[in-house]
């Protein structure tokens, strides 16, 4: 039945009530919650099993890059969810209940290093579903400019909770032990219930039909499938930096001489600097005809992880390098590493999704080679951890490869990319 007030007034001649927006803010609110979750499940936890069980590289690059394999699974799957419960709002609901769930059941598991391991499979195959789902209730129904600024809103979200959250990680695990799983379910049970209660944040078909795709002009259409392609081609990449940098960060000898709490206040680095980035690409739309700043940043991405991962006083044996002027060092080179990654990051989320009208499949793509990134290069190092164990210089070198692969895949396809005629 329709609501009274959408009825004109029968003496009134005046233009229909414009329809009411739909709010996003419990979108944002979700994802907010659940970078709380995943950030201290998938990322403070290799802090967890080096504080209390004392795992190496090898063990956390191993607990990396399973993840990695469930995450993709669960990316690819997110769209059949979505479809299964009628929608991404009830498909939402479902996903955050269960999560709650495993946190606790992660919880219960936390003194068994393999039953931990096999509740944080269960928690990352799950929480991968809800990434795409949110990303699509974010954009859908949006015009290219709207969509820029509601990913760039995105994007602020989720990388301020998750640089907080893993800044005060270390902290939590020394003092709270329990906390690690704890939070993460009040998290995901709060986000269950702000979707049960938000029934109007679904869009609607008239929101769809007011912004249906329009093919842009040959040129930026040219421009904008490259900047998808060399996005998508380094996105991987960026998280092979990310969890095998998370993996061996513990065993760093600069992390060594501090406690979780210190260590993760300093590791939190790169990812306030990625903030800082969504921050200058949310306000500004240059970049969205500039694809060899993807090119770019996928290069400098390389030169930065390695300087993050290996001291001056490596390089300079001898020469009386300080602890501080170590430290100082790779903050440094965090700020730089987080900056890039940003620009990637972004990149990839928008061009992937104005191409494809905010659609949950793309949504799926994109965090599905997140998990990739996940399983190259924690996989890769931990391989070249069983030939040289404990041995940092082999992991960088390993993930060094790989980064170097992708840079050189990005070079191919702009290559390509430039000599083909524009249609």
């Amino acid at each position: 039945m329709t609501h009274p007030s959408t009825i004109a007034d029968s003496g009134s001649m005046g233009p229909p009530a414009p329809a009411r927006r739909r709010p996003l803010w419990p979108a944002y609110a979700c994802e907010s919650f659940s970078s709380v979750g995943t950030t201290l499940l998938q990322v403070g936890i290799f802090f967890y099993t080096r504080h209390y069980f004392g795992w190496g590289m090898r063990e956390n690059f191993l607990l990396a890059c399973g993840q990695g394999a469930v995450y993709v699974a669960g990316s690819l799957a997110a769209a059949r969810v979505v479809e299964r419960f009628g929608g991404r709002r009830q498909g939402l609901v479902v996903i955050y209940s269960v999560l709650t769930i495993v946190s606790l059941l992660a919880l219960a598991a936390a003194r068994s290093p393999c039953m931990l391991v096999v509740a944080l499979m269960a928690h990352t195959l799950i929480a991968a579903g809800n990434w795409p789902a949110v990303e699509s209730l974010v954009t859908a129904g949006a015009d290219a400019h709207a969509m820029s600024h509601r990913v760039g809103m995105y994007n602020l979200v989720w990388s301020s909770t998750n640089a907080l959250t893993f800044a005060a990680s270390g902290s939590v695990i020394e003092h709270w032990r329990a906390g690690l799983f704890v939070v993460p379910a009040i998290a995901h049970a709060l986000s269950a219930a702000l979707m049960i209660a938000c029934r109007s944040v679904e869009p609607t078909a008239a929101e769809a039909a007011a912004h249906a795709h329009v093919e842009p002009e040959p040129e930026l259409l040219r421009k904008r499938t490259l900047a998808m392609w060399l996005a998508r081609i380094s996105l991987p990449a960026t998280y092979v930096v990310v969890y095998s940098l998370m993996a061996m960060m513990p065993s760093l000898p600069v992390m060594r001489r501090l406690d979780p709490g210190a260590a993760t206040l300093v590791g939190s680095a790169w990812m306030a600097a990625r903030f800082g980035v969504f921050i200058a690409l949310g306000v500004t739309r240059w970049w969205h005809t500039r694809p060899s700043l993807l090119l770019a940043s996928a290069a400098v991405m390389l030169v930065a992880f390695i300087g993050v991962t290996v001291r001056p006083s490596d390089f300079f044996p001898g020469a009386g390098v300080s602890y501080a002027t170590d430290l100082a060092a790779m903050v440094a080179w965090q700020v730089l590493l987080g900056c890039v990654m940003g620009v990637i990051y972004a990149g990839s989320l928008y061009f992937g999704m104005v191409l494809s009208s905010g659609s949950t499949e793309h949504g799926g793509y994109h965090e599905a080679l997140i998990g990739l990134g996940s399983i190259l290069g924690p996989g890769t190092a931990a391989l070249a951890q069983w030939r040289w164990p404990d041995d940092v210089r082999a992991g960088v070198i390993a993930v060094s490869g790989v980064i170097g692969l992708s840079v050189a895949a990005a070079v191919v396809a702009s290559v390509r990319a430039a000599r083909r005629p524009t249609p």
